[in-house]
């Protein structure tokens, strides 16, 4: 379990960006922390395969991150229906799920009450998963 604010979780959400060998999946609401922005570079420029599904209305938010990933050639899908693709969760290497209310931002990471919980469940990992393949069809 991490939580917010905290740098120590920061970290260890860092390390597990900076951990994949297989792939990373990302759904999440906002990015605009730049060390976590720049960590899913890293490994997409390592050849790790990275997906990110976020809401099409915080990608031109001042400080979003996600245009950036973008240029950078991560695949990038947005929810451009009326409501909220309001989902939290990163899935590591295919067998690793991290989930709660923490947006990848600065003032998550910084300020608010948040959390993450980094789990290896198998029946949880493939509901998120089923999830996650789901919505990025929807949104192909």
């Amino acid at each position: 379990a991490l939580f917010f604010p905290s740098q120590a979780s920061l970290g260890r959400l860092l390390d597990r960006i900076r951990g994949c060998r297989r792939s990373l999946d990302i759904c999440v609401f906002s990015i605009t922390h730049d060390r976590l922005a720049e960590a899913v570079v890293e490994a997409h420029r390592r050849g790790i395969p990275v997906r990110l599904l976020t809401d099409v209305d915080k990608t031109l938010d001042r400080g979003s991150d996600v245009l950036d990933l973008a240029r950078a050639g991560v695949p990038v899908r947005t929810d451009t229906t009326e409501s909220l693709m309001h989902n939290k969760f990163a899935i590591f290497d295919g067998d690793v799920l991290a989930t709660g209310s923490y947006n990848w931002t600065r003032s998550a990471t910084r300020a608010n009450q948040e959390n993450i919980l980094v789990t290896d469940d198998p029946r949880l990992v493939e509901a998120y998963r089923a999830e996650f393949d789901r919505l990025w069809e929807m949104f192909g």
